[in-house]
């Protein structure tokens, strides 16, 4: 099925093994978290919205949330949530273009940038690497840009965020607390991050 290379007496991941070992084994981590933040951030959408979904394994949790909403229309520039969502019934699935993100199943790029500005969303739901009092960050530059254009796009952008992010730290800020209006953590939010994140500004949510 192409998950392993054969070499002489054994076998390694193949190149799309590890690919995909990576994406499930972020997937799986802190699961249960991600899923009742899942289940916070889809309450806040009603059928007849449009939504734009990042790549993120959180924002997949809040995707398979969405399956059960009737009448929504669905941005997303993720594969795996396109592969998720593509038989929902009632759903309108648009894949946005781009360049496939090398090792990552997602599309960057300015053809995704120039793609996203030509549509107005009811919400957004972003993830994040990492996140600290100064905004919201990512590793990967490419990314960063396309967050920013889905947060552009939207009357409402949701952050869902675990709280293992707020002890990482990241390589480049993509948006600041104000460009958020709802902000969904699990409930071990450590209480120090919580005294800051509440003056932050934008409403926050445990799950």
């Amino acid at each position: 099925s192409g998950q392993i290379q054969r070499t002489h007496g054994g076998a390694t991941l193949s190149s799309a093994g590890i690919a995909q070992f990576r994406f499930v084994r972020s997937r799986d981590n802190l699961l249960p978290e991600k899923r009742a933040i899942a289940r916070v951030a889809a309450a806040r959408i009603a059928p007849g919205m449009s939504v734009v979904l990042d790549t993120g394994t959180t924002a997949l949790e809040v995707a398979r949330e969405l399956r059960s909403i009737r009448d929504l229309r669905i941005l997303t520039t993720s594969l795996p949530i396109a592969a998720e969502l593509h038989d929902a019934p009632g759903l309108e699935l648009v894949l946005l273009g781009g360049t496939v993100r090398r090792g990552l199943p997602d599309l960057t790029g300015p053809l995704t940038e120039r793609n996203l500005a030509e549509f107005r969303v009811d919400i957004a739901v972003l993830g994040a690497d990492a996140v600290e009092p100064v905004g919201i960050f990512t590793n990967d530059l490419s990314v960063a840009r396309v967050a920013q254009a889905m947060v552009k796009a939207a009357k409402t952008s949701i952050l869902v965020v675990d709280h293992s992010k707020f002890s990482c730290r990241s390589f480049v800020k993509y948006a600041d607390w104000e460009q958020f209006d709802l902000v969904v953590i699990d409930s071990k939010l450590p209480a120090n991050s919580h005294d800051w994140l509440a003056k932050a500004g934008p409403e926050l949510v445990l799950a």
